[in-house]
Order: C-alpha cells, then sequence, then structure tokens
C-alpha cells in the first residue's frame, strides 16, 4: 500500500514540475524585455527630434527605460534559479 501511495506521490510531483517548466519562457521573457527597450528609444528619439523632449528629460527617460530593462532581467534570472532550484528538490523527493 505505501509503494502505491509512493508512486503516486511521485508521478503526481513529476506532472507538477513538468506543467511548470518551460525552458524557453526566461527567452522569451528576455526578448520581450530587449524588444520594448528599443521600442521605448526609438519613441523618446522621435519625441526628442520634434522637440517634444530637451535633452535632459531624453536623457532622465533613457535612464528610466534602462534601470527598467535591467530590473526586469535580474528578476527573470533570478526568477528562473529559484524555480530552478525548486524543482531541483522536487526531483529529489
Amino acid at each position: 500500500m505505501s509503494t502505491i501511495v509512493k508512486s503516486r506521490d511521485k508521478d503526481f510531483l513529476d506532472l507538477f514540475a513538468n506543467s511548470y517548466r518551460s525552458s524557453n519562457s526566461s527567452t522569451r521573457l528576455s526578448e520581450a524585455n530587449r524588444q520594448c527597450l528599443k521600442q521605448l528609444v526609438n519613441y523618446f528619439t522621435k519625441l526628442k527630434e520634434d522637440n517634444l523632449l530637451d535633452e535632459k528629460q531624453f536623457s532622465e527617460l533613457i535612464i528610466l527605460a534602462c534601470a527598467n530593462y535591467i530590473e526586469n532581467e535580474v528578476e527573470a534570472k533570478v526568477s528562473k534559479l529559484l524555480n530552478d532550484k525548486i524543482f531541483f528538490l522536487i526531483d529529489k523527493l
């Protein structure tokens, strides 16, 4: 009886782990993050060229966009690391 329960528990943990693992989700998020930064820089550049932003405003917006990009990248990497560690522990059960 105990072996059947352990087998079911292992099957459940394997199913759980496989349903939440996405090997390329961080790659997709990183690419989306890069595209967003690129679009923001292009947009801010256009506003500056149209004289809707002065140099100081443009610089501050670029700094903010880059800071957000870096924050998103770090968050994605930390999240991936934690998920990998959690699933490593689940696999060991």
